[in-house]
């Protein structure tokens, strides 16, 4: 989907973001840029949708060289969600969601379907929400249109820059919970940029580690955490390496469940809280912890797939501390 072919971006002072830069994205799924500042993961992502142009080296969209295409109607077919929203001040909800398909041409019928349907996805009640301005949104409200403009024109593609970084821990956990559920369904190529490898290591399918505009290692979150290509990995790991590896298994792995064949739960027999096969082990000890019962049913979307003991839990997390 995504092609980086020896992608280098210098600076007129000689400074290099990025050097010499090769990798693949592929169709459906999360990367994560993840580095400390000054690492390249910003610029690198930038480049996709021209917001930065390469110095040297190509990028492919779908097959096609991006230099070759016109930079606005680029921008147009990328979902693009960054840390501060940028949302419109002077526009409501709705008129912030619609701003894309309103500039491709979309007719107004199809854009308030598709701005009511984006709200509902992202959990607000579009009747409560579509007339009011960012001003009187919290964050995590401004966060979620945020989220739901990048996914307005239904663009394959959806870059987001650090965007729950300026939320508090609560609301950010929150969010990206949220966002791995939405994910699920909207299955878009996604470039994820982040500094914390918490973060990383929840959100990407696979984590492309960056160092003075350099990839250190590209794998997915299980393969870094317990396999470091090199020092500066395992110090970017640091003390965490435990925490981090029950972060990498998930409910999936202690069920053995065919998702097709379960039946689909009505909306309202759902439970608020329950236990999802995207769940880290961390979050279902914390779910066990507040049933405060022994075995729990296993949720994938909306289809109940099984069920998950506390003592299969505490098992797979024994397991991974004989490995660590």
């Amino acid at each position: 989907m995504i092609s980086f072919q020896n992608v280098t971006k210098s600076y007129p002072d000689g400074t290099r973001a990025v050097s010499d830069l090769s990798l693949e994205v592929r169709e459906g799924e999360t990367l994560v840029l993840l580095g400390t500042s000054g690492s390249g993961k910003t610029t690198t992502m930038k480049m996709v949708n021209r917001l930065i142009e390469p110095t040297s080296g190509r990028i492919l969209l779908d097959g096609r060289d991006i230099t070759s295409q016109d930079p606005i109607a680029l921008r147009r077919q990328v979902g693009y969600a960054i840390q501060h929203i940028g949302l419109f001040p002077h526009m409501t909800v709705a008129e912030n969601v619609g701003v894309v398909p309103k500039l491709l041409g979309w007719s107004a019928p199809k854009i308030a379907e598709r701005v009511e349907s984006l709200l509902a996805m992202v959990g607000l009640e579009p009747q409560t929400y579509l007339e009011r301005y960012p001003s009187q949104l919290s964050g995590g409200q401004r966060q979620r249109i945020g989220v739901a403009r990048a996914l307005a024109a239904d663009p394959p593609v959806v870059l987001m820059d650090e965007p729950f970084g300026a939320l508090d821990p609560i609301t950010r956990e929150q969010l990206q919970n949220e966002f791995l559920e939405l994910e699920s369904e909207i299955r878009k190529t996604i470039i994820f940029v982040t500094h914390d490898i918490f973060e990383a290591v929840r959100m990407g399918d696979r984590i492309a580690l960056l160092d003075a505009g350099e990839i250190q290692q590209l794998a997915t979150p299980k393969e870094i955490v317990e396999n470091p290509a090199n020092q500066f990995v395992t110090d970017f790991l640091g003390q965490h390496t435990f925490q981090l590896a029950l972060l990498t298994r998930t409910v999936a792995g202690l069920l053995d469940a065919d998702t097709e064949q379960s039946a689909e739960v009505p909306p309202g027999q759902l439970p608020d809280r329950r236990l999802s096969v995207r769940n880290t082990f961390i979050e279902a000890m914390d779910i066990f912890k507040t049933s405060r019962r022994s075995e729990l049913p296993v949720y994938h979307r909306r289809r109940c797939i099984g069920t998950l003991s506390r003592q299969q839990l505490l098992d797979g997390i024994t397991t991974i501390l004989r490995e660590a």
